[in-house]
């Protein structure tokens, strides 16, 4: 179950002690990056909210200054403002397409996506209105750090904010966040804030051909924007996702109509149908069910995973070692799953290889101090169709 946004902050008020003790103890290992991150953010979300969740500045005060300069260096070092970017640009892309997909499930899993990339956002906005806070009280590393990040976020914000319009497909969620968001913070975080008025609701539908409407002048140029015919190369990774099965309806029809006019990827588009029909008169008698063969990983592995999902037909495990950040997808029934796949947020396109081991199929995802507030996305897709995806904090 899901929680509201409501329940999500409050929980923010426990998960913040749990930080701050966790910060002071040194429990885990490394220069403690990862843990600063997490309480700037946590910080932020309720100074942000304190009309909300009823609490006042000085509730976050003893655990900001518990940060050590060293850490807050190593967290203002791995900020990745150019990924973030992609984000936003990619959560506007994905808007659209929820709010005219080819299927109901489409079109959810796609507002759910977007509404994730906005709220990376919004989470580094809370990072930095506590580095802003800690600033306040005269330390002068955040200080510096927090003016040279909010200059570099600025921008993003000025190339991105151009595409609000087609945020207004996720208005119901983004009314409700902007909501729980204190007045003086409200109108700065336009990505939940601005154009969400009832209004604004129907806009891309509109535009879209979806419903009928008449379109206001100031919507025109939105309108110009969202209809421009836009073309990429598909790339080898394009390919693999198509050939996989992972991608969105969106991209299947991008592929689709761009082989019409390149002879070169219509006849790769070929040669995968000619092999998925071989396939399937060879194993037609067959039931097809993936048997990694177990092998023998040379990885150190922790004893205790993190369990990032479980259901009826196969586990998500997340490893983590001094040397290595490992996901293992681990089948409860061999014969339901079909295929899987993980992303890294600083690397969006590209899916990491997988190889069969002891647990299921492994993903090496590279070192834990290359990746400091790296996002990683796991997507797994079962013999049946259905596609789930989740995200998890490196």
């Amino acid at each position: 179950m899901v929680p509201s946004a409501p329940t999500k902050y409050a929980a923010r008020l426990t998960e913040l002690e749990a930080l701050h003790h966790e910060l002071e103890t040194g429990k885990r290992p490394g220069d403690g990056a990862v843990v600063v991150g997490l309480l700037l953010e946590a910080a932020g979300d309720v100074l942000r909210r304190k009309s909300a969740l009823g609490v006042s500045p000085a509730s976050v005060t003893k655990p900001l200054a518990s940060i050590p300069e060293l850490a807050l260096r190593s967290w203002g070092d791995g900020v990745q403002v150019a990924e973030l970017a992609q984000r936003l640009k990619r959560a506007a892309s994905q808007a659209v397409e929820s709010a005219i997909p080819d299927s109901v499930e489409d079109g959810e899993a796609m507002a759910k996506w977007a509404v994730q990339d906005l709220q990376a956002r919004d989470r580094l906005e809370s990072a930095l209105v506590a580095l802003e806070t800690l600033g306040g009280t005269g330390r002068g590393d955040a200080k510096s750090l927090a003016a040279r990040l909010r200059s570099a976020i600025g921008k993003v914000d000025r190339d991105c904010r151009a595409g609000v319009a087609s945020l207004t497909a996720l208005n119901d969620a983004r009314r409700a966040e902007a909501a729980l968001i204190d007045q003086e913070f409200r109108g700065q975080a336009w990505w939940f804030s601005e154009r969400t008025g009832i209004d604004d609701d129907q806009l891309v539908k509109v535009l879209g051909g979806e419903v009928k409407g008449s379109m206001p002048a100031e919507f025109k140029s939105a309108n110009t924007e969202v209809t421009r015919k836009r073309g990429r190369p598909v790339s080898f990774d394009d390919l693999l996702r198509f050939d996989l099965g992972l991608s969105s309806p969106g991209e299947k029809e991008v592929i689709r109509l761009q082989a019409d006019a390149d002879p070169e990827l219509k006849l790769s588009l070929a040669a995968m149908d000619a092999a998925e029909a071989a396939i399937a008169e060879e194993t037609q008698d067959e039931v097809a069910a993936p048997k990694p063969a177990p092998v023998n990983l040379p990885v150190e592995r922790s004893s205790n995973p993190e369990i990032i999902e479980e259901r009826a037909e196969f586990k998500v495990l997340l490893f983590r070692t001094k040397k290595n950040v490992q996901v293992v997808v681990q089948p409860h029934r061999l014969d339901r799953l079909a295929a899987a796949a993980v992303y890294r947020s600083d690397e969006p396109d590209r899916p990491f290889p997988s190889a069969p081991g002891d647990m299921g199929l492994h993903f090496e995802l590279g070192a834990p101090e290359r990746l400091v507030g790296v996002l990683a996305k796991i997507v797994v897709k079962l013999v049946d169709g259905q596609t789930h995806a989740f995200e998890v904090r490196l």
